[in-house]
């Protein structure tokens, strides 16, 4: 049985937050939870040590056959990410 959990950061997604971003989203997936749904409605900025911990927690959730999903990103969040090709494996919703 799948279960999804959500989580919500705040402000920037960046190398000052990262590390504590990964430990809680790894945290969360150590669990019963084999997905995860991101909430970047709050999120101004993310930089590469934030995709990095987008990479991590994708790659956590999937090899317990769940996903990492992003929901609430601006649109110019959401164009990093297509530019980079996460699309591929952060599933974004609106």
């Amino acid at each position: 049985m799948s279960l999804t959990v959500p989580y919500q950061p705040v402000g920037r997604f960046d190398a000052a937050t990262a590390a504590q971003h990964e430990a809680q989203l790894l945290q969360l997936l150590a669990g019963d939870a084999d997905s995860v749904e991101l909430d970047f409605s709050k999120i101004e900025f993310i930089s590469s040590a934030g995709l990095r911990v987008l990479l991590v927690t994708a790659h956590a959730a999937e090899k317990k056959g769940g996903t990492l999903q992003l929901i609430g990103a601006s649109a110019d969040i959401r164009d990093v990410i297509l530019t980079v090709g996460f699309d591929d494996f952060v599933h974004l919703k609106d």
